[in-house]
């Protein structure tokens, strides 16, 4: 299985990363985590993906999703 390690694209205050893993059957999968101010908040889990490219989109689309809705409770 290959594998990479990619940052996420969050706002700022935020890091994250993906570890995305291509599967025996060829697709992707992996697990995100997300920091604020260096403090790990969250871990994603994304599920198979049929393309590289798909993992990776839906990895920042869950981050972002996530962030927006952490960030909308602490106001």
């Amino acid at each position: 299985m290959d594998s990479a390690r990619l940052d996420l694209h969050v706002p700022g205050g935020w890091t994250g990363w993906f570890e995305l893993t291509r599967t025996p059957k060829g697709t992707y999968a992996g697990i995100a985590a997300l920091s604020l101010d260096g403090i790990p908040r969250c871990a994603l889990v994304i599920t198979q993906q049929l393309s590289w490219d798909s993992a990776v989109a839906r990895a920042n689309v869950r981050a972002e999703h996530f962030v927006r809705q952490w960030s909308e409770r602490a106001h």
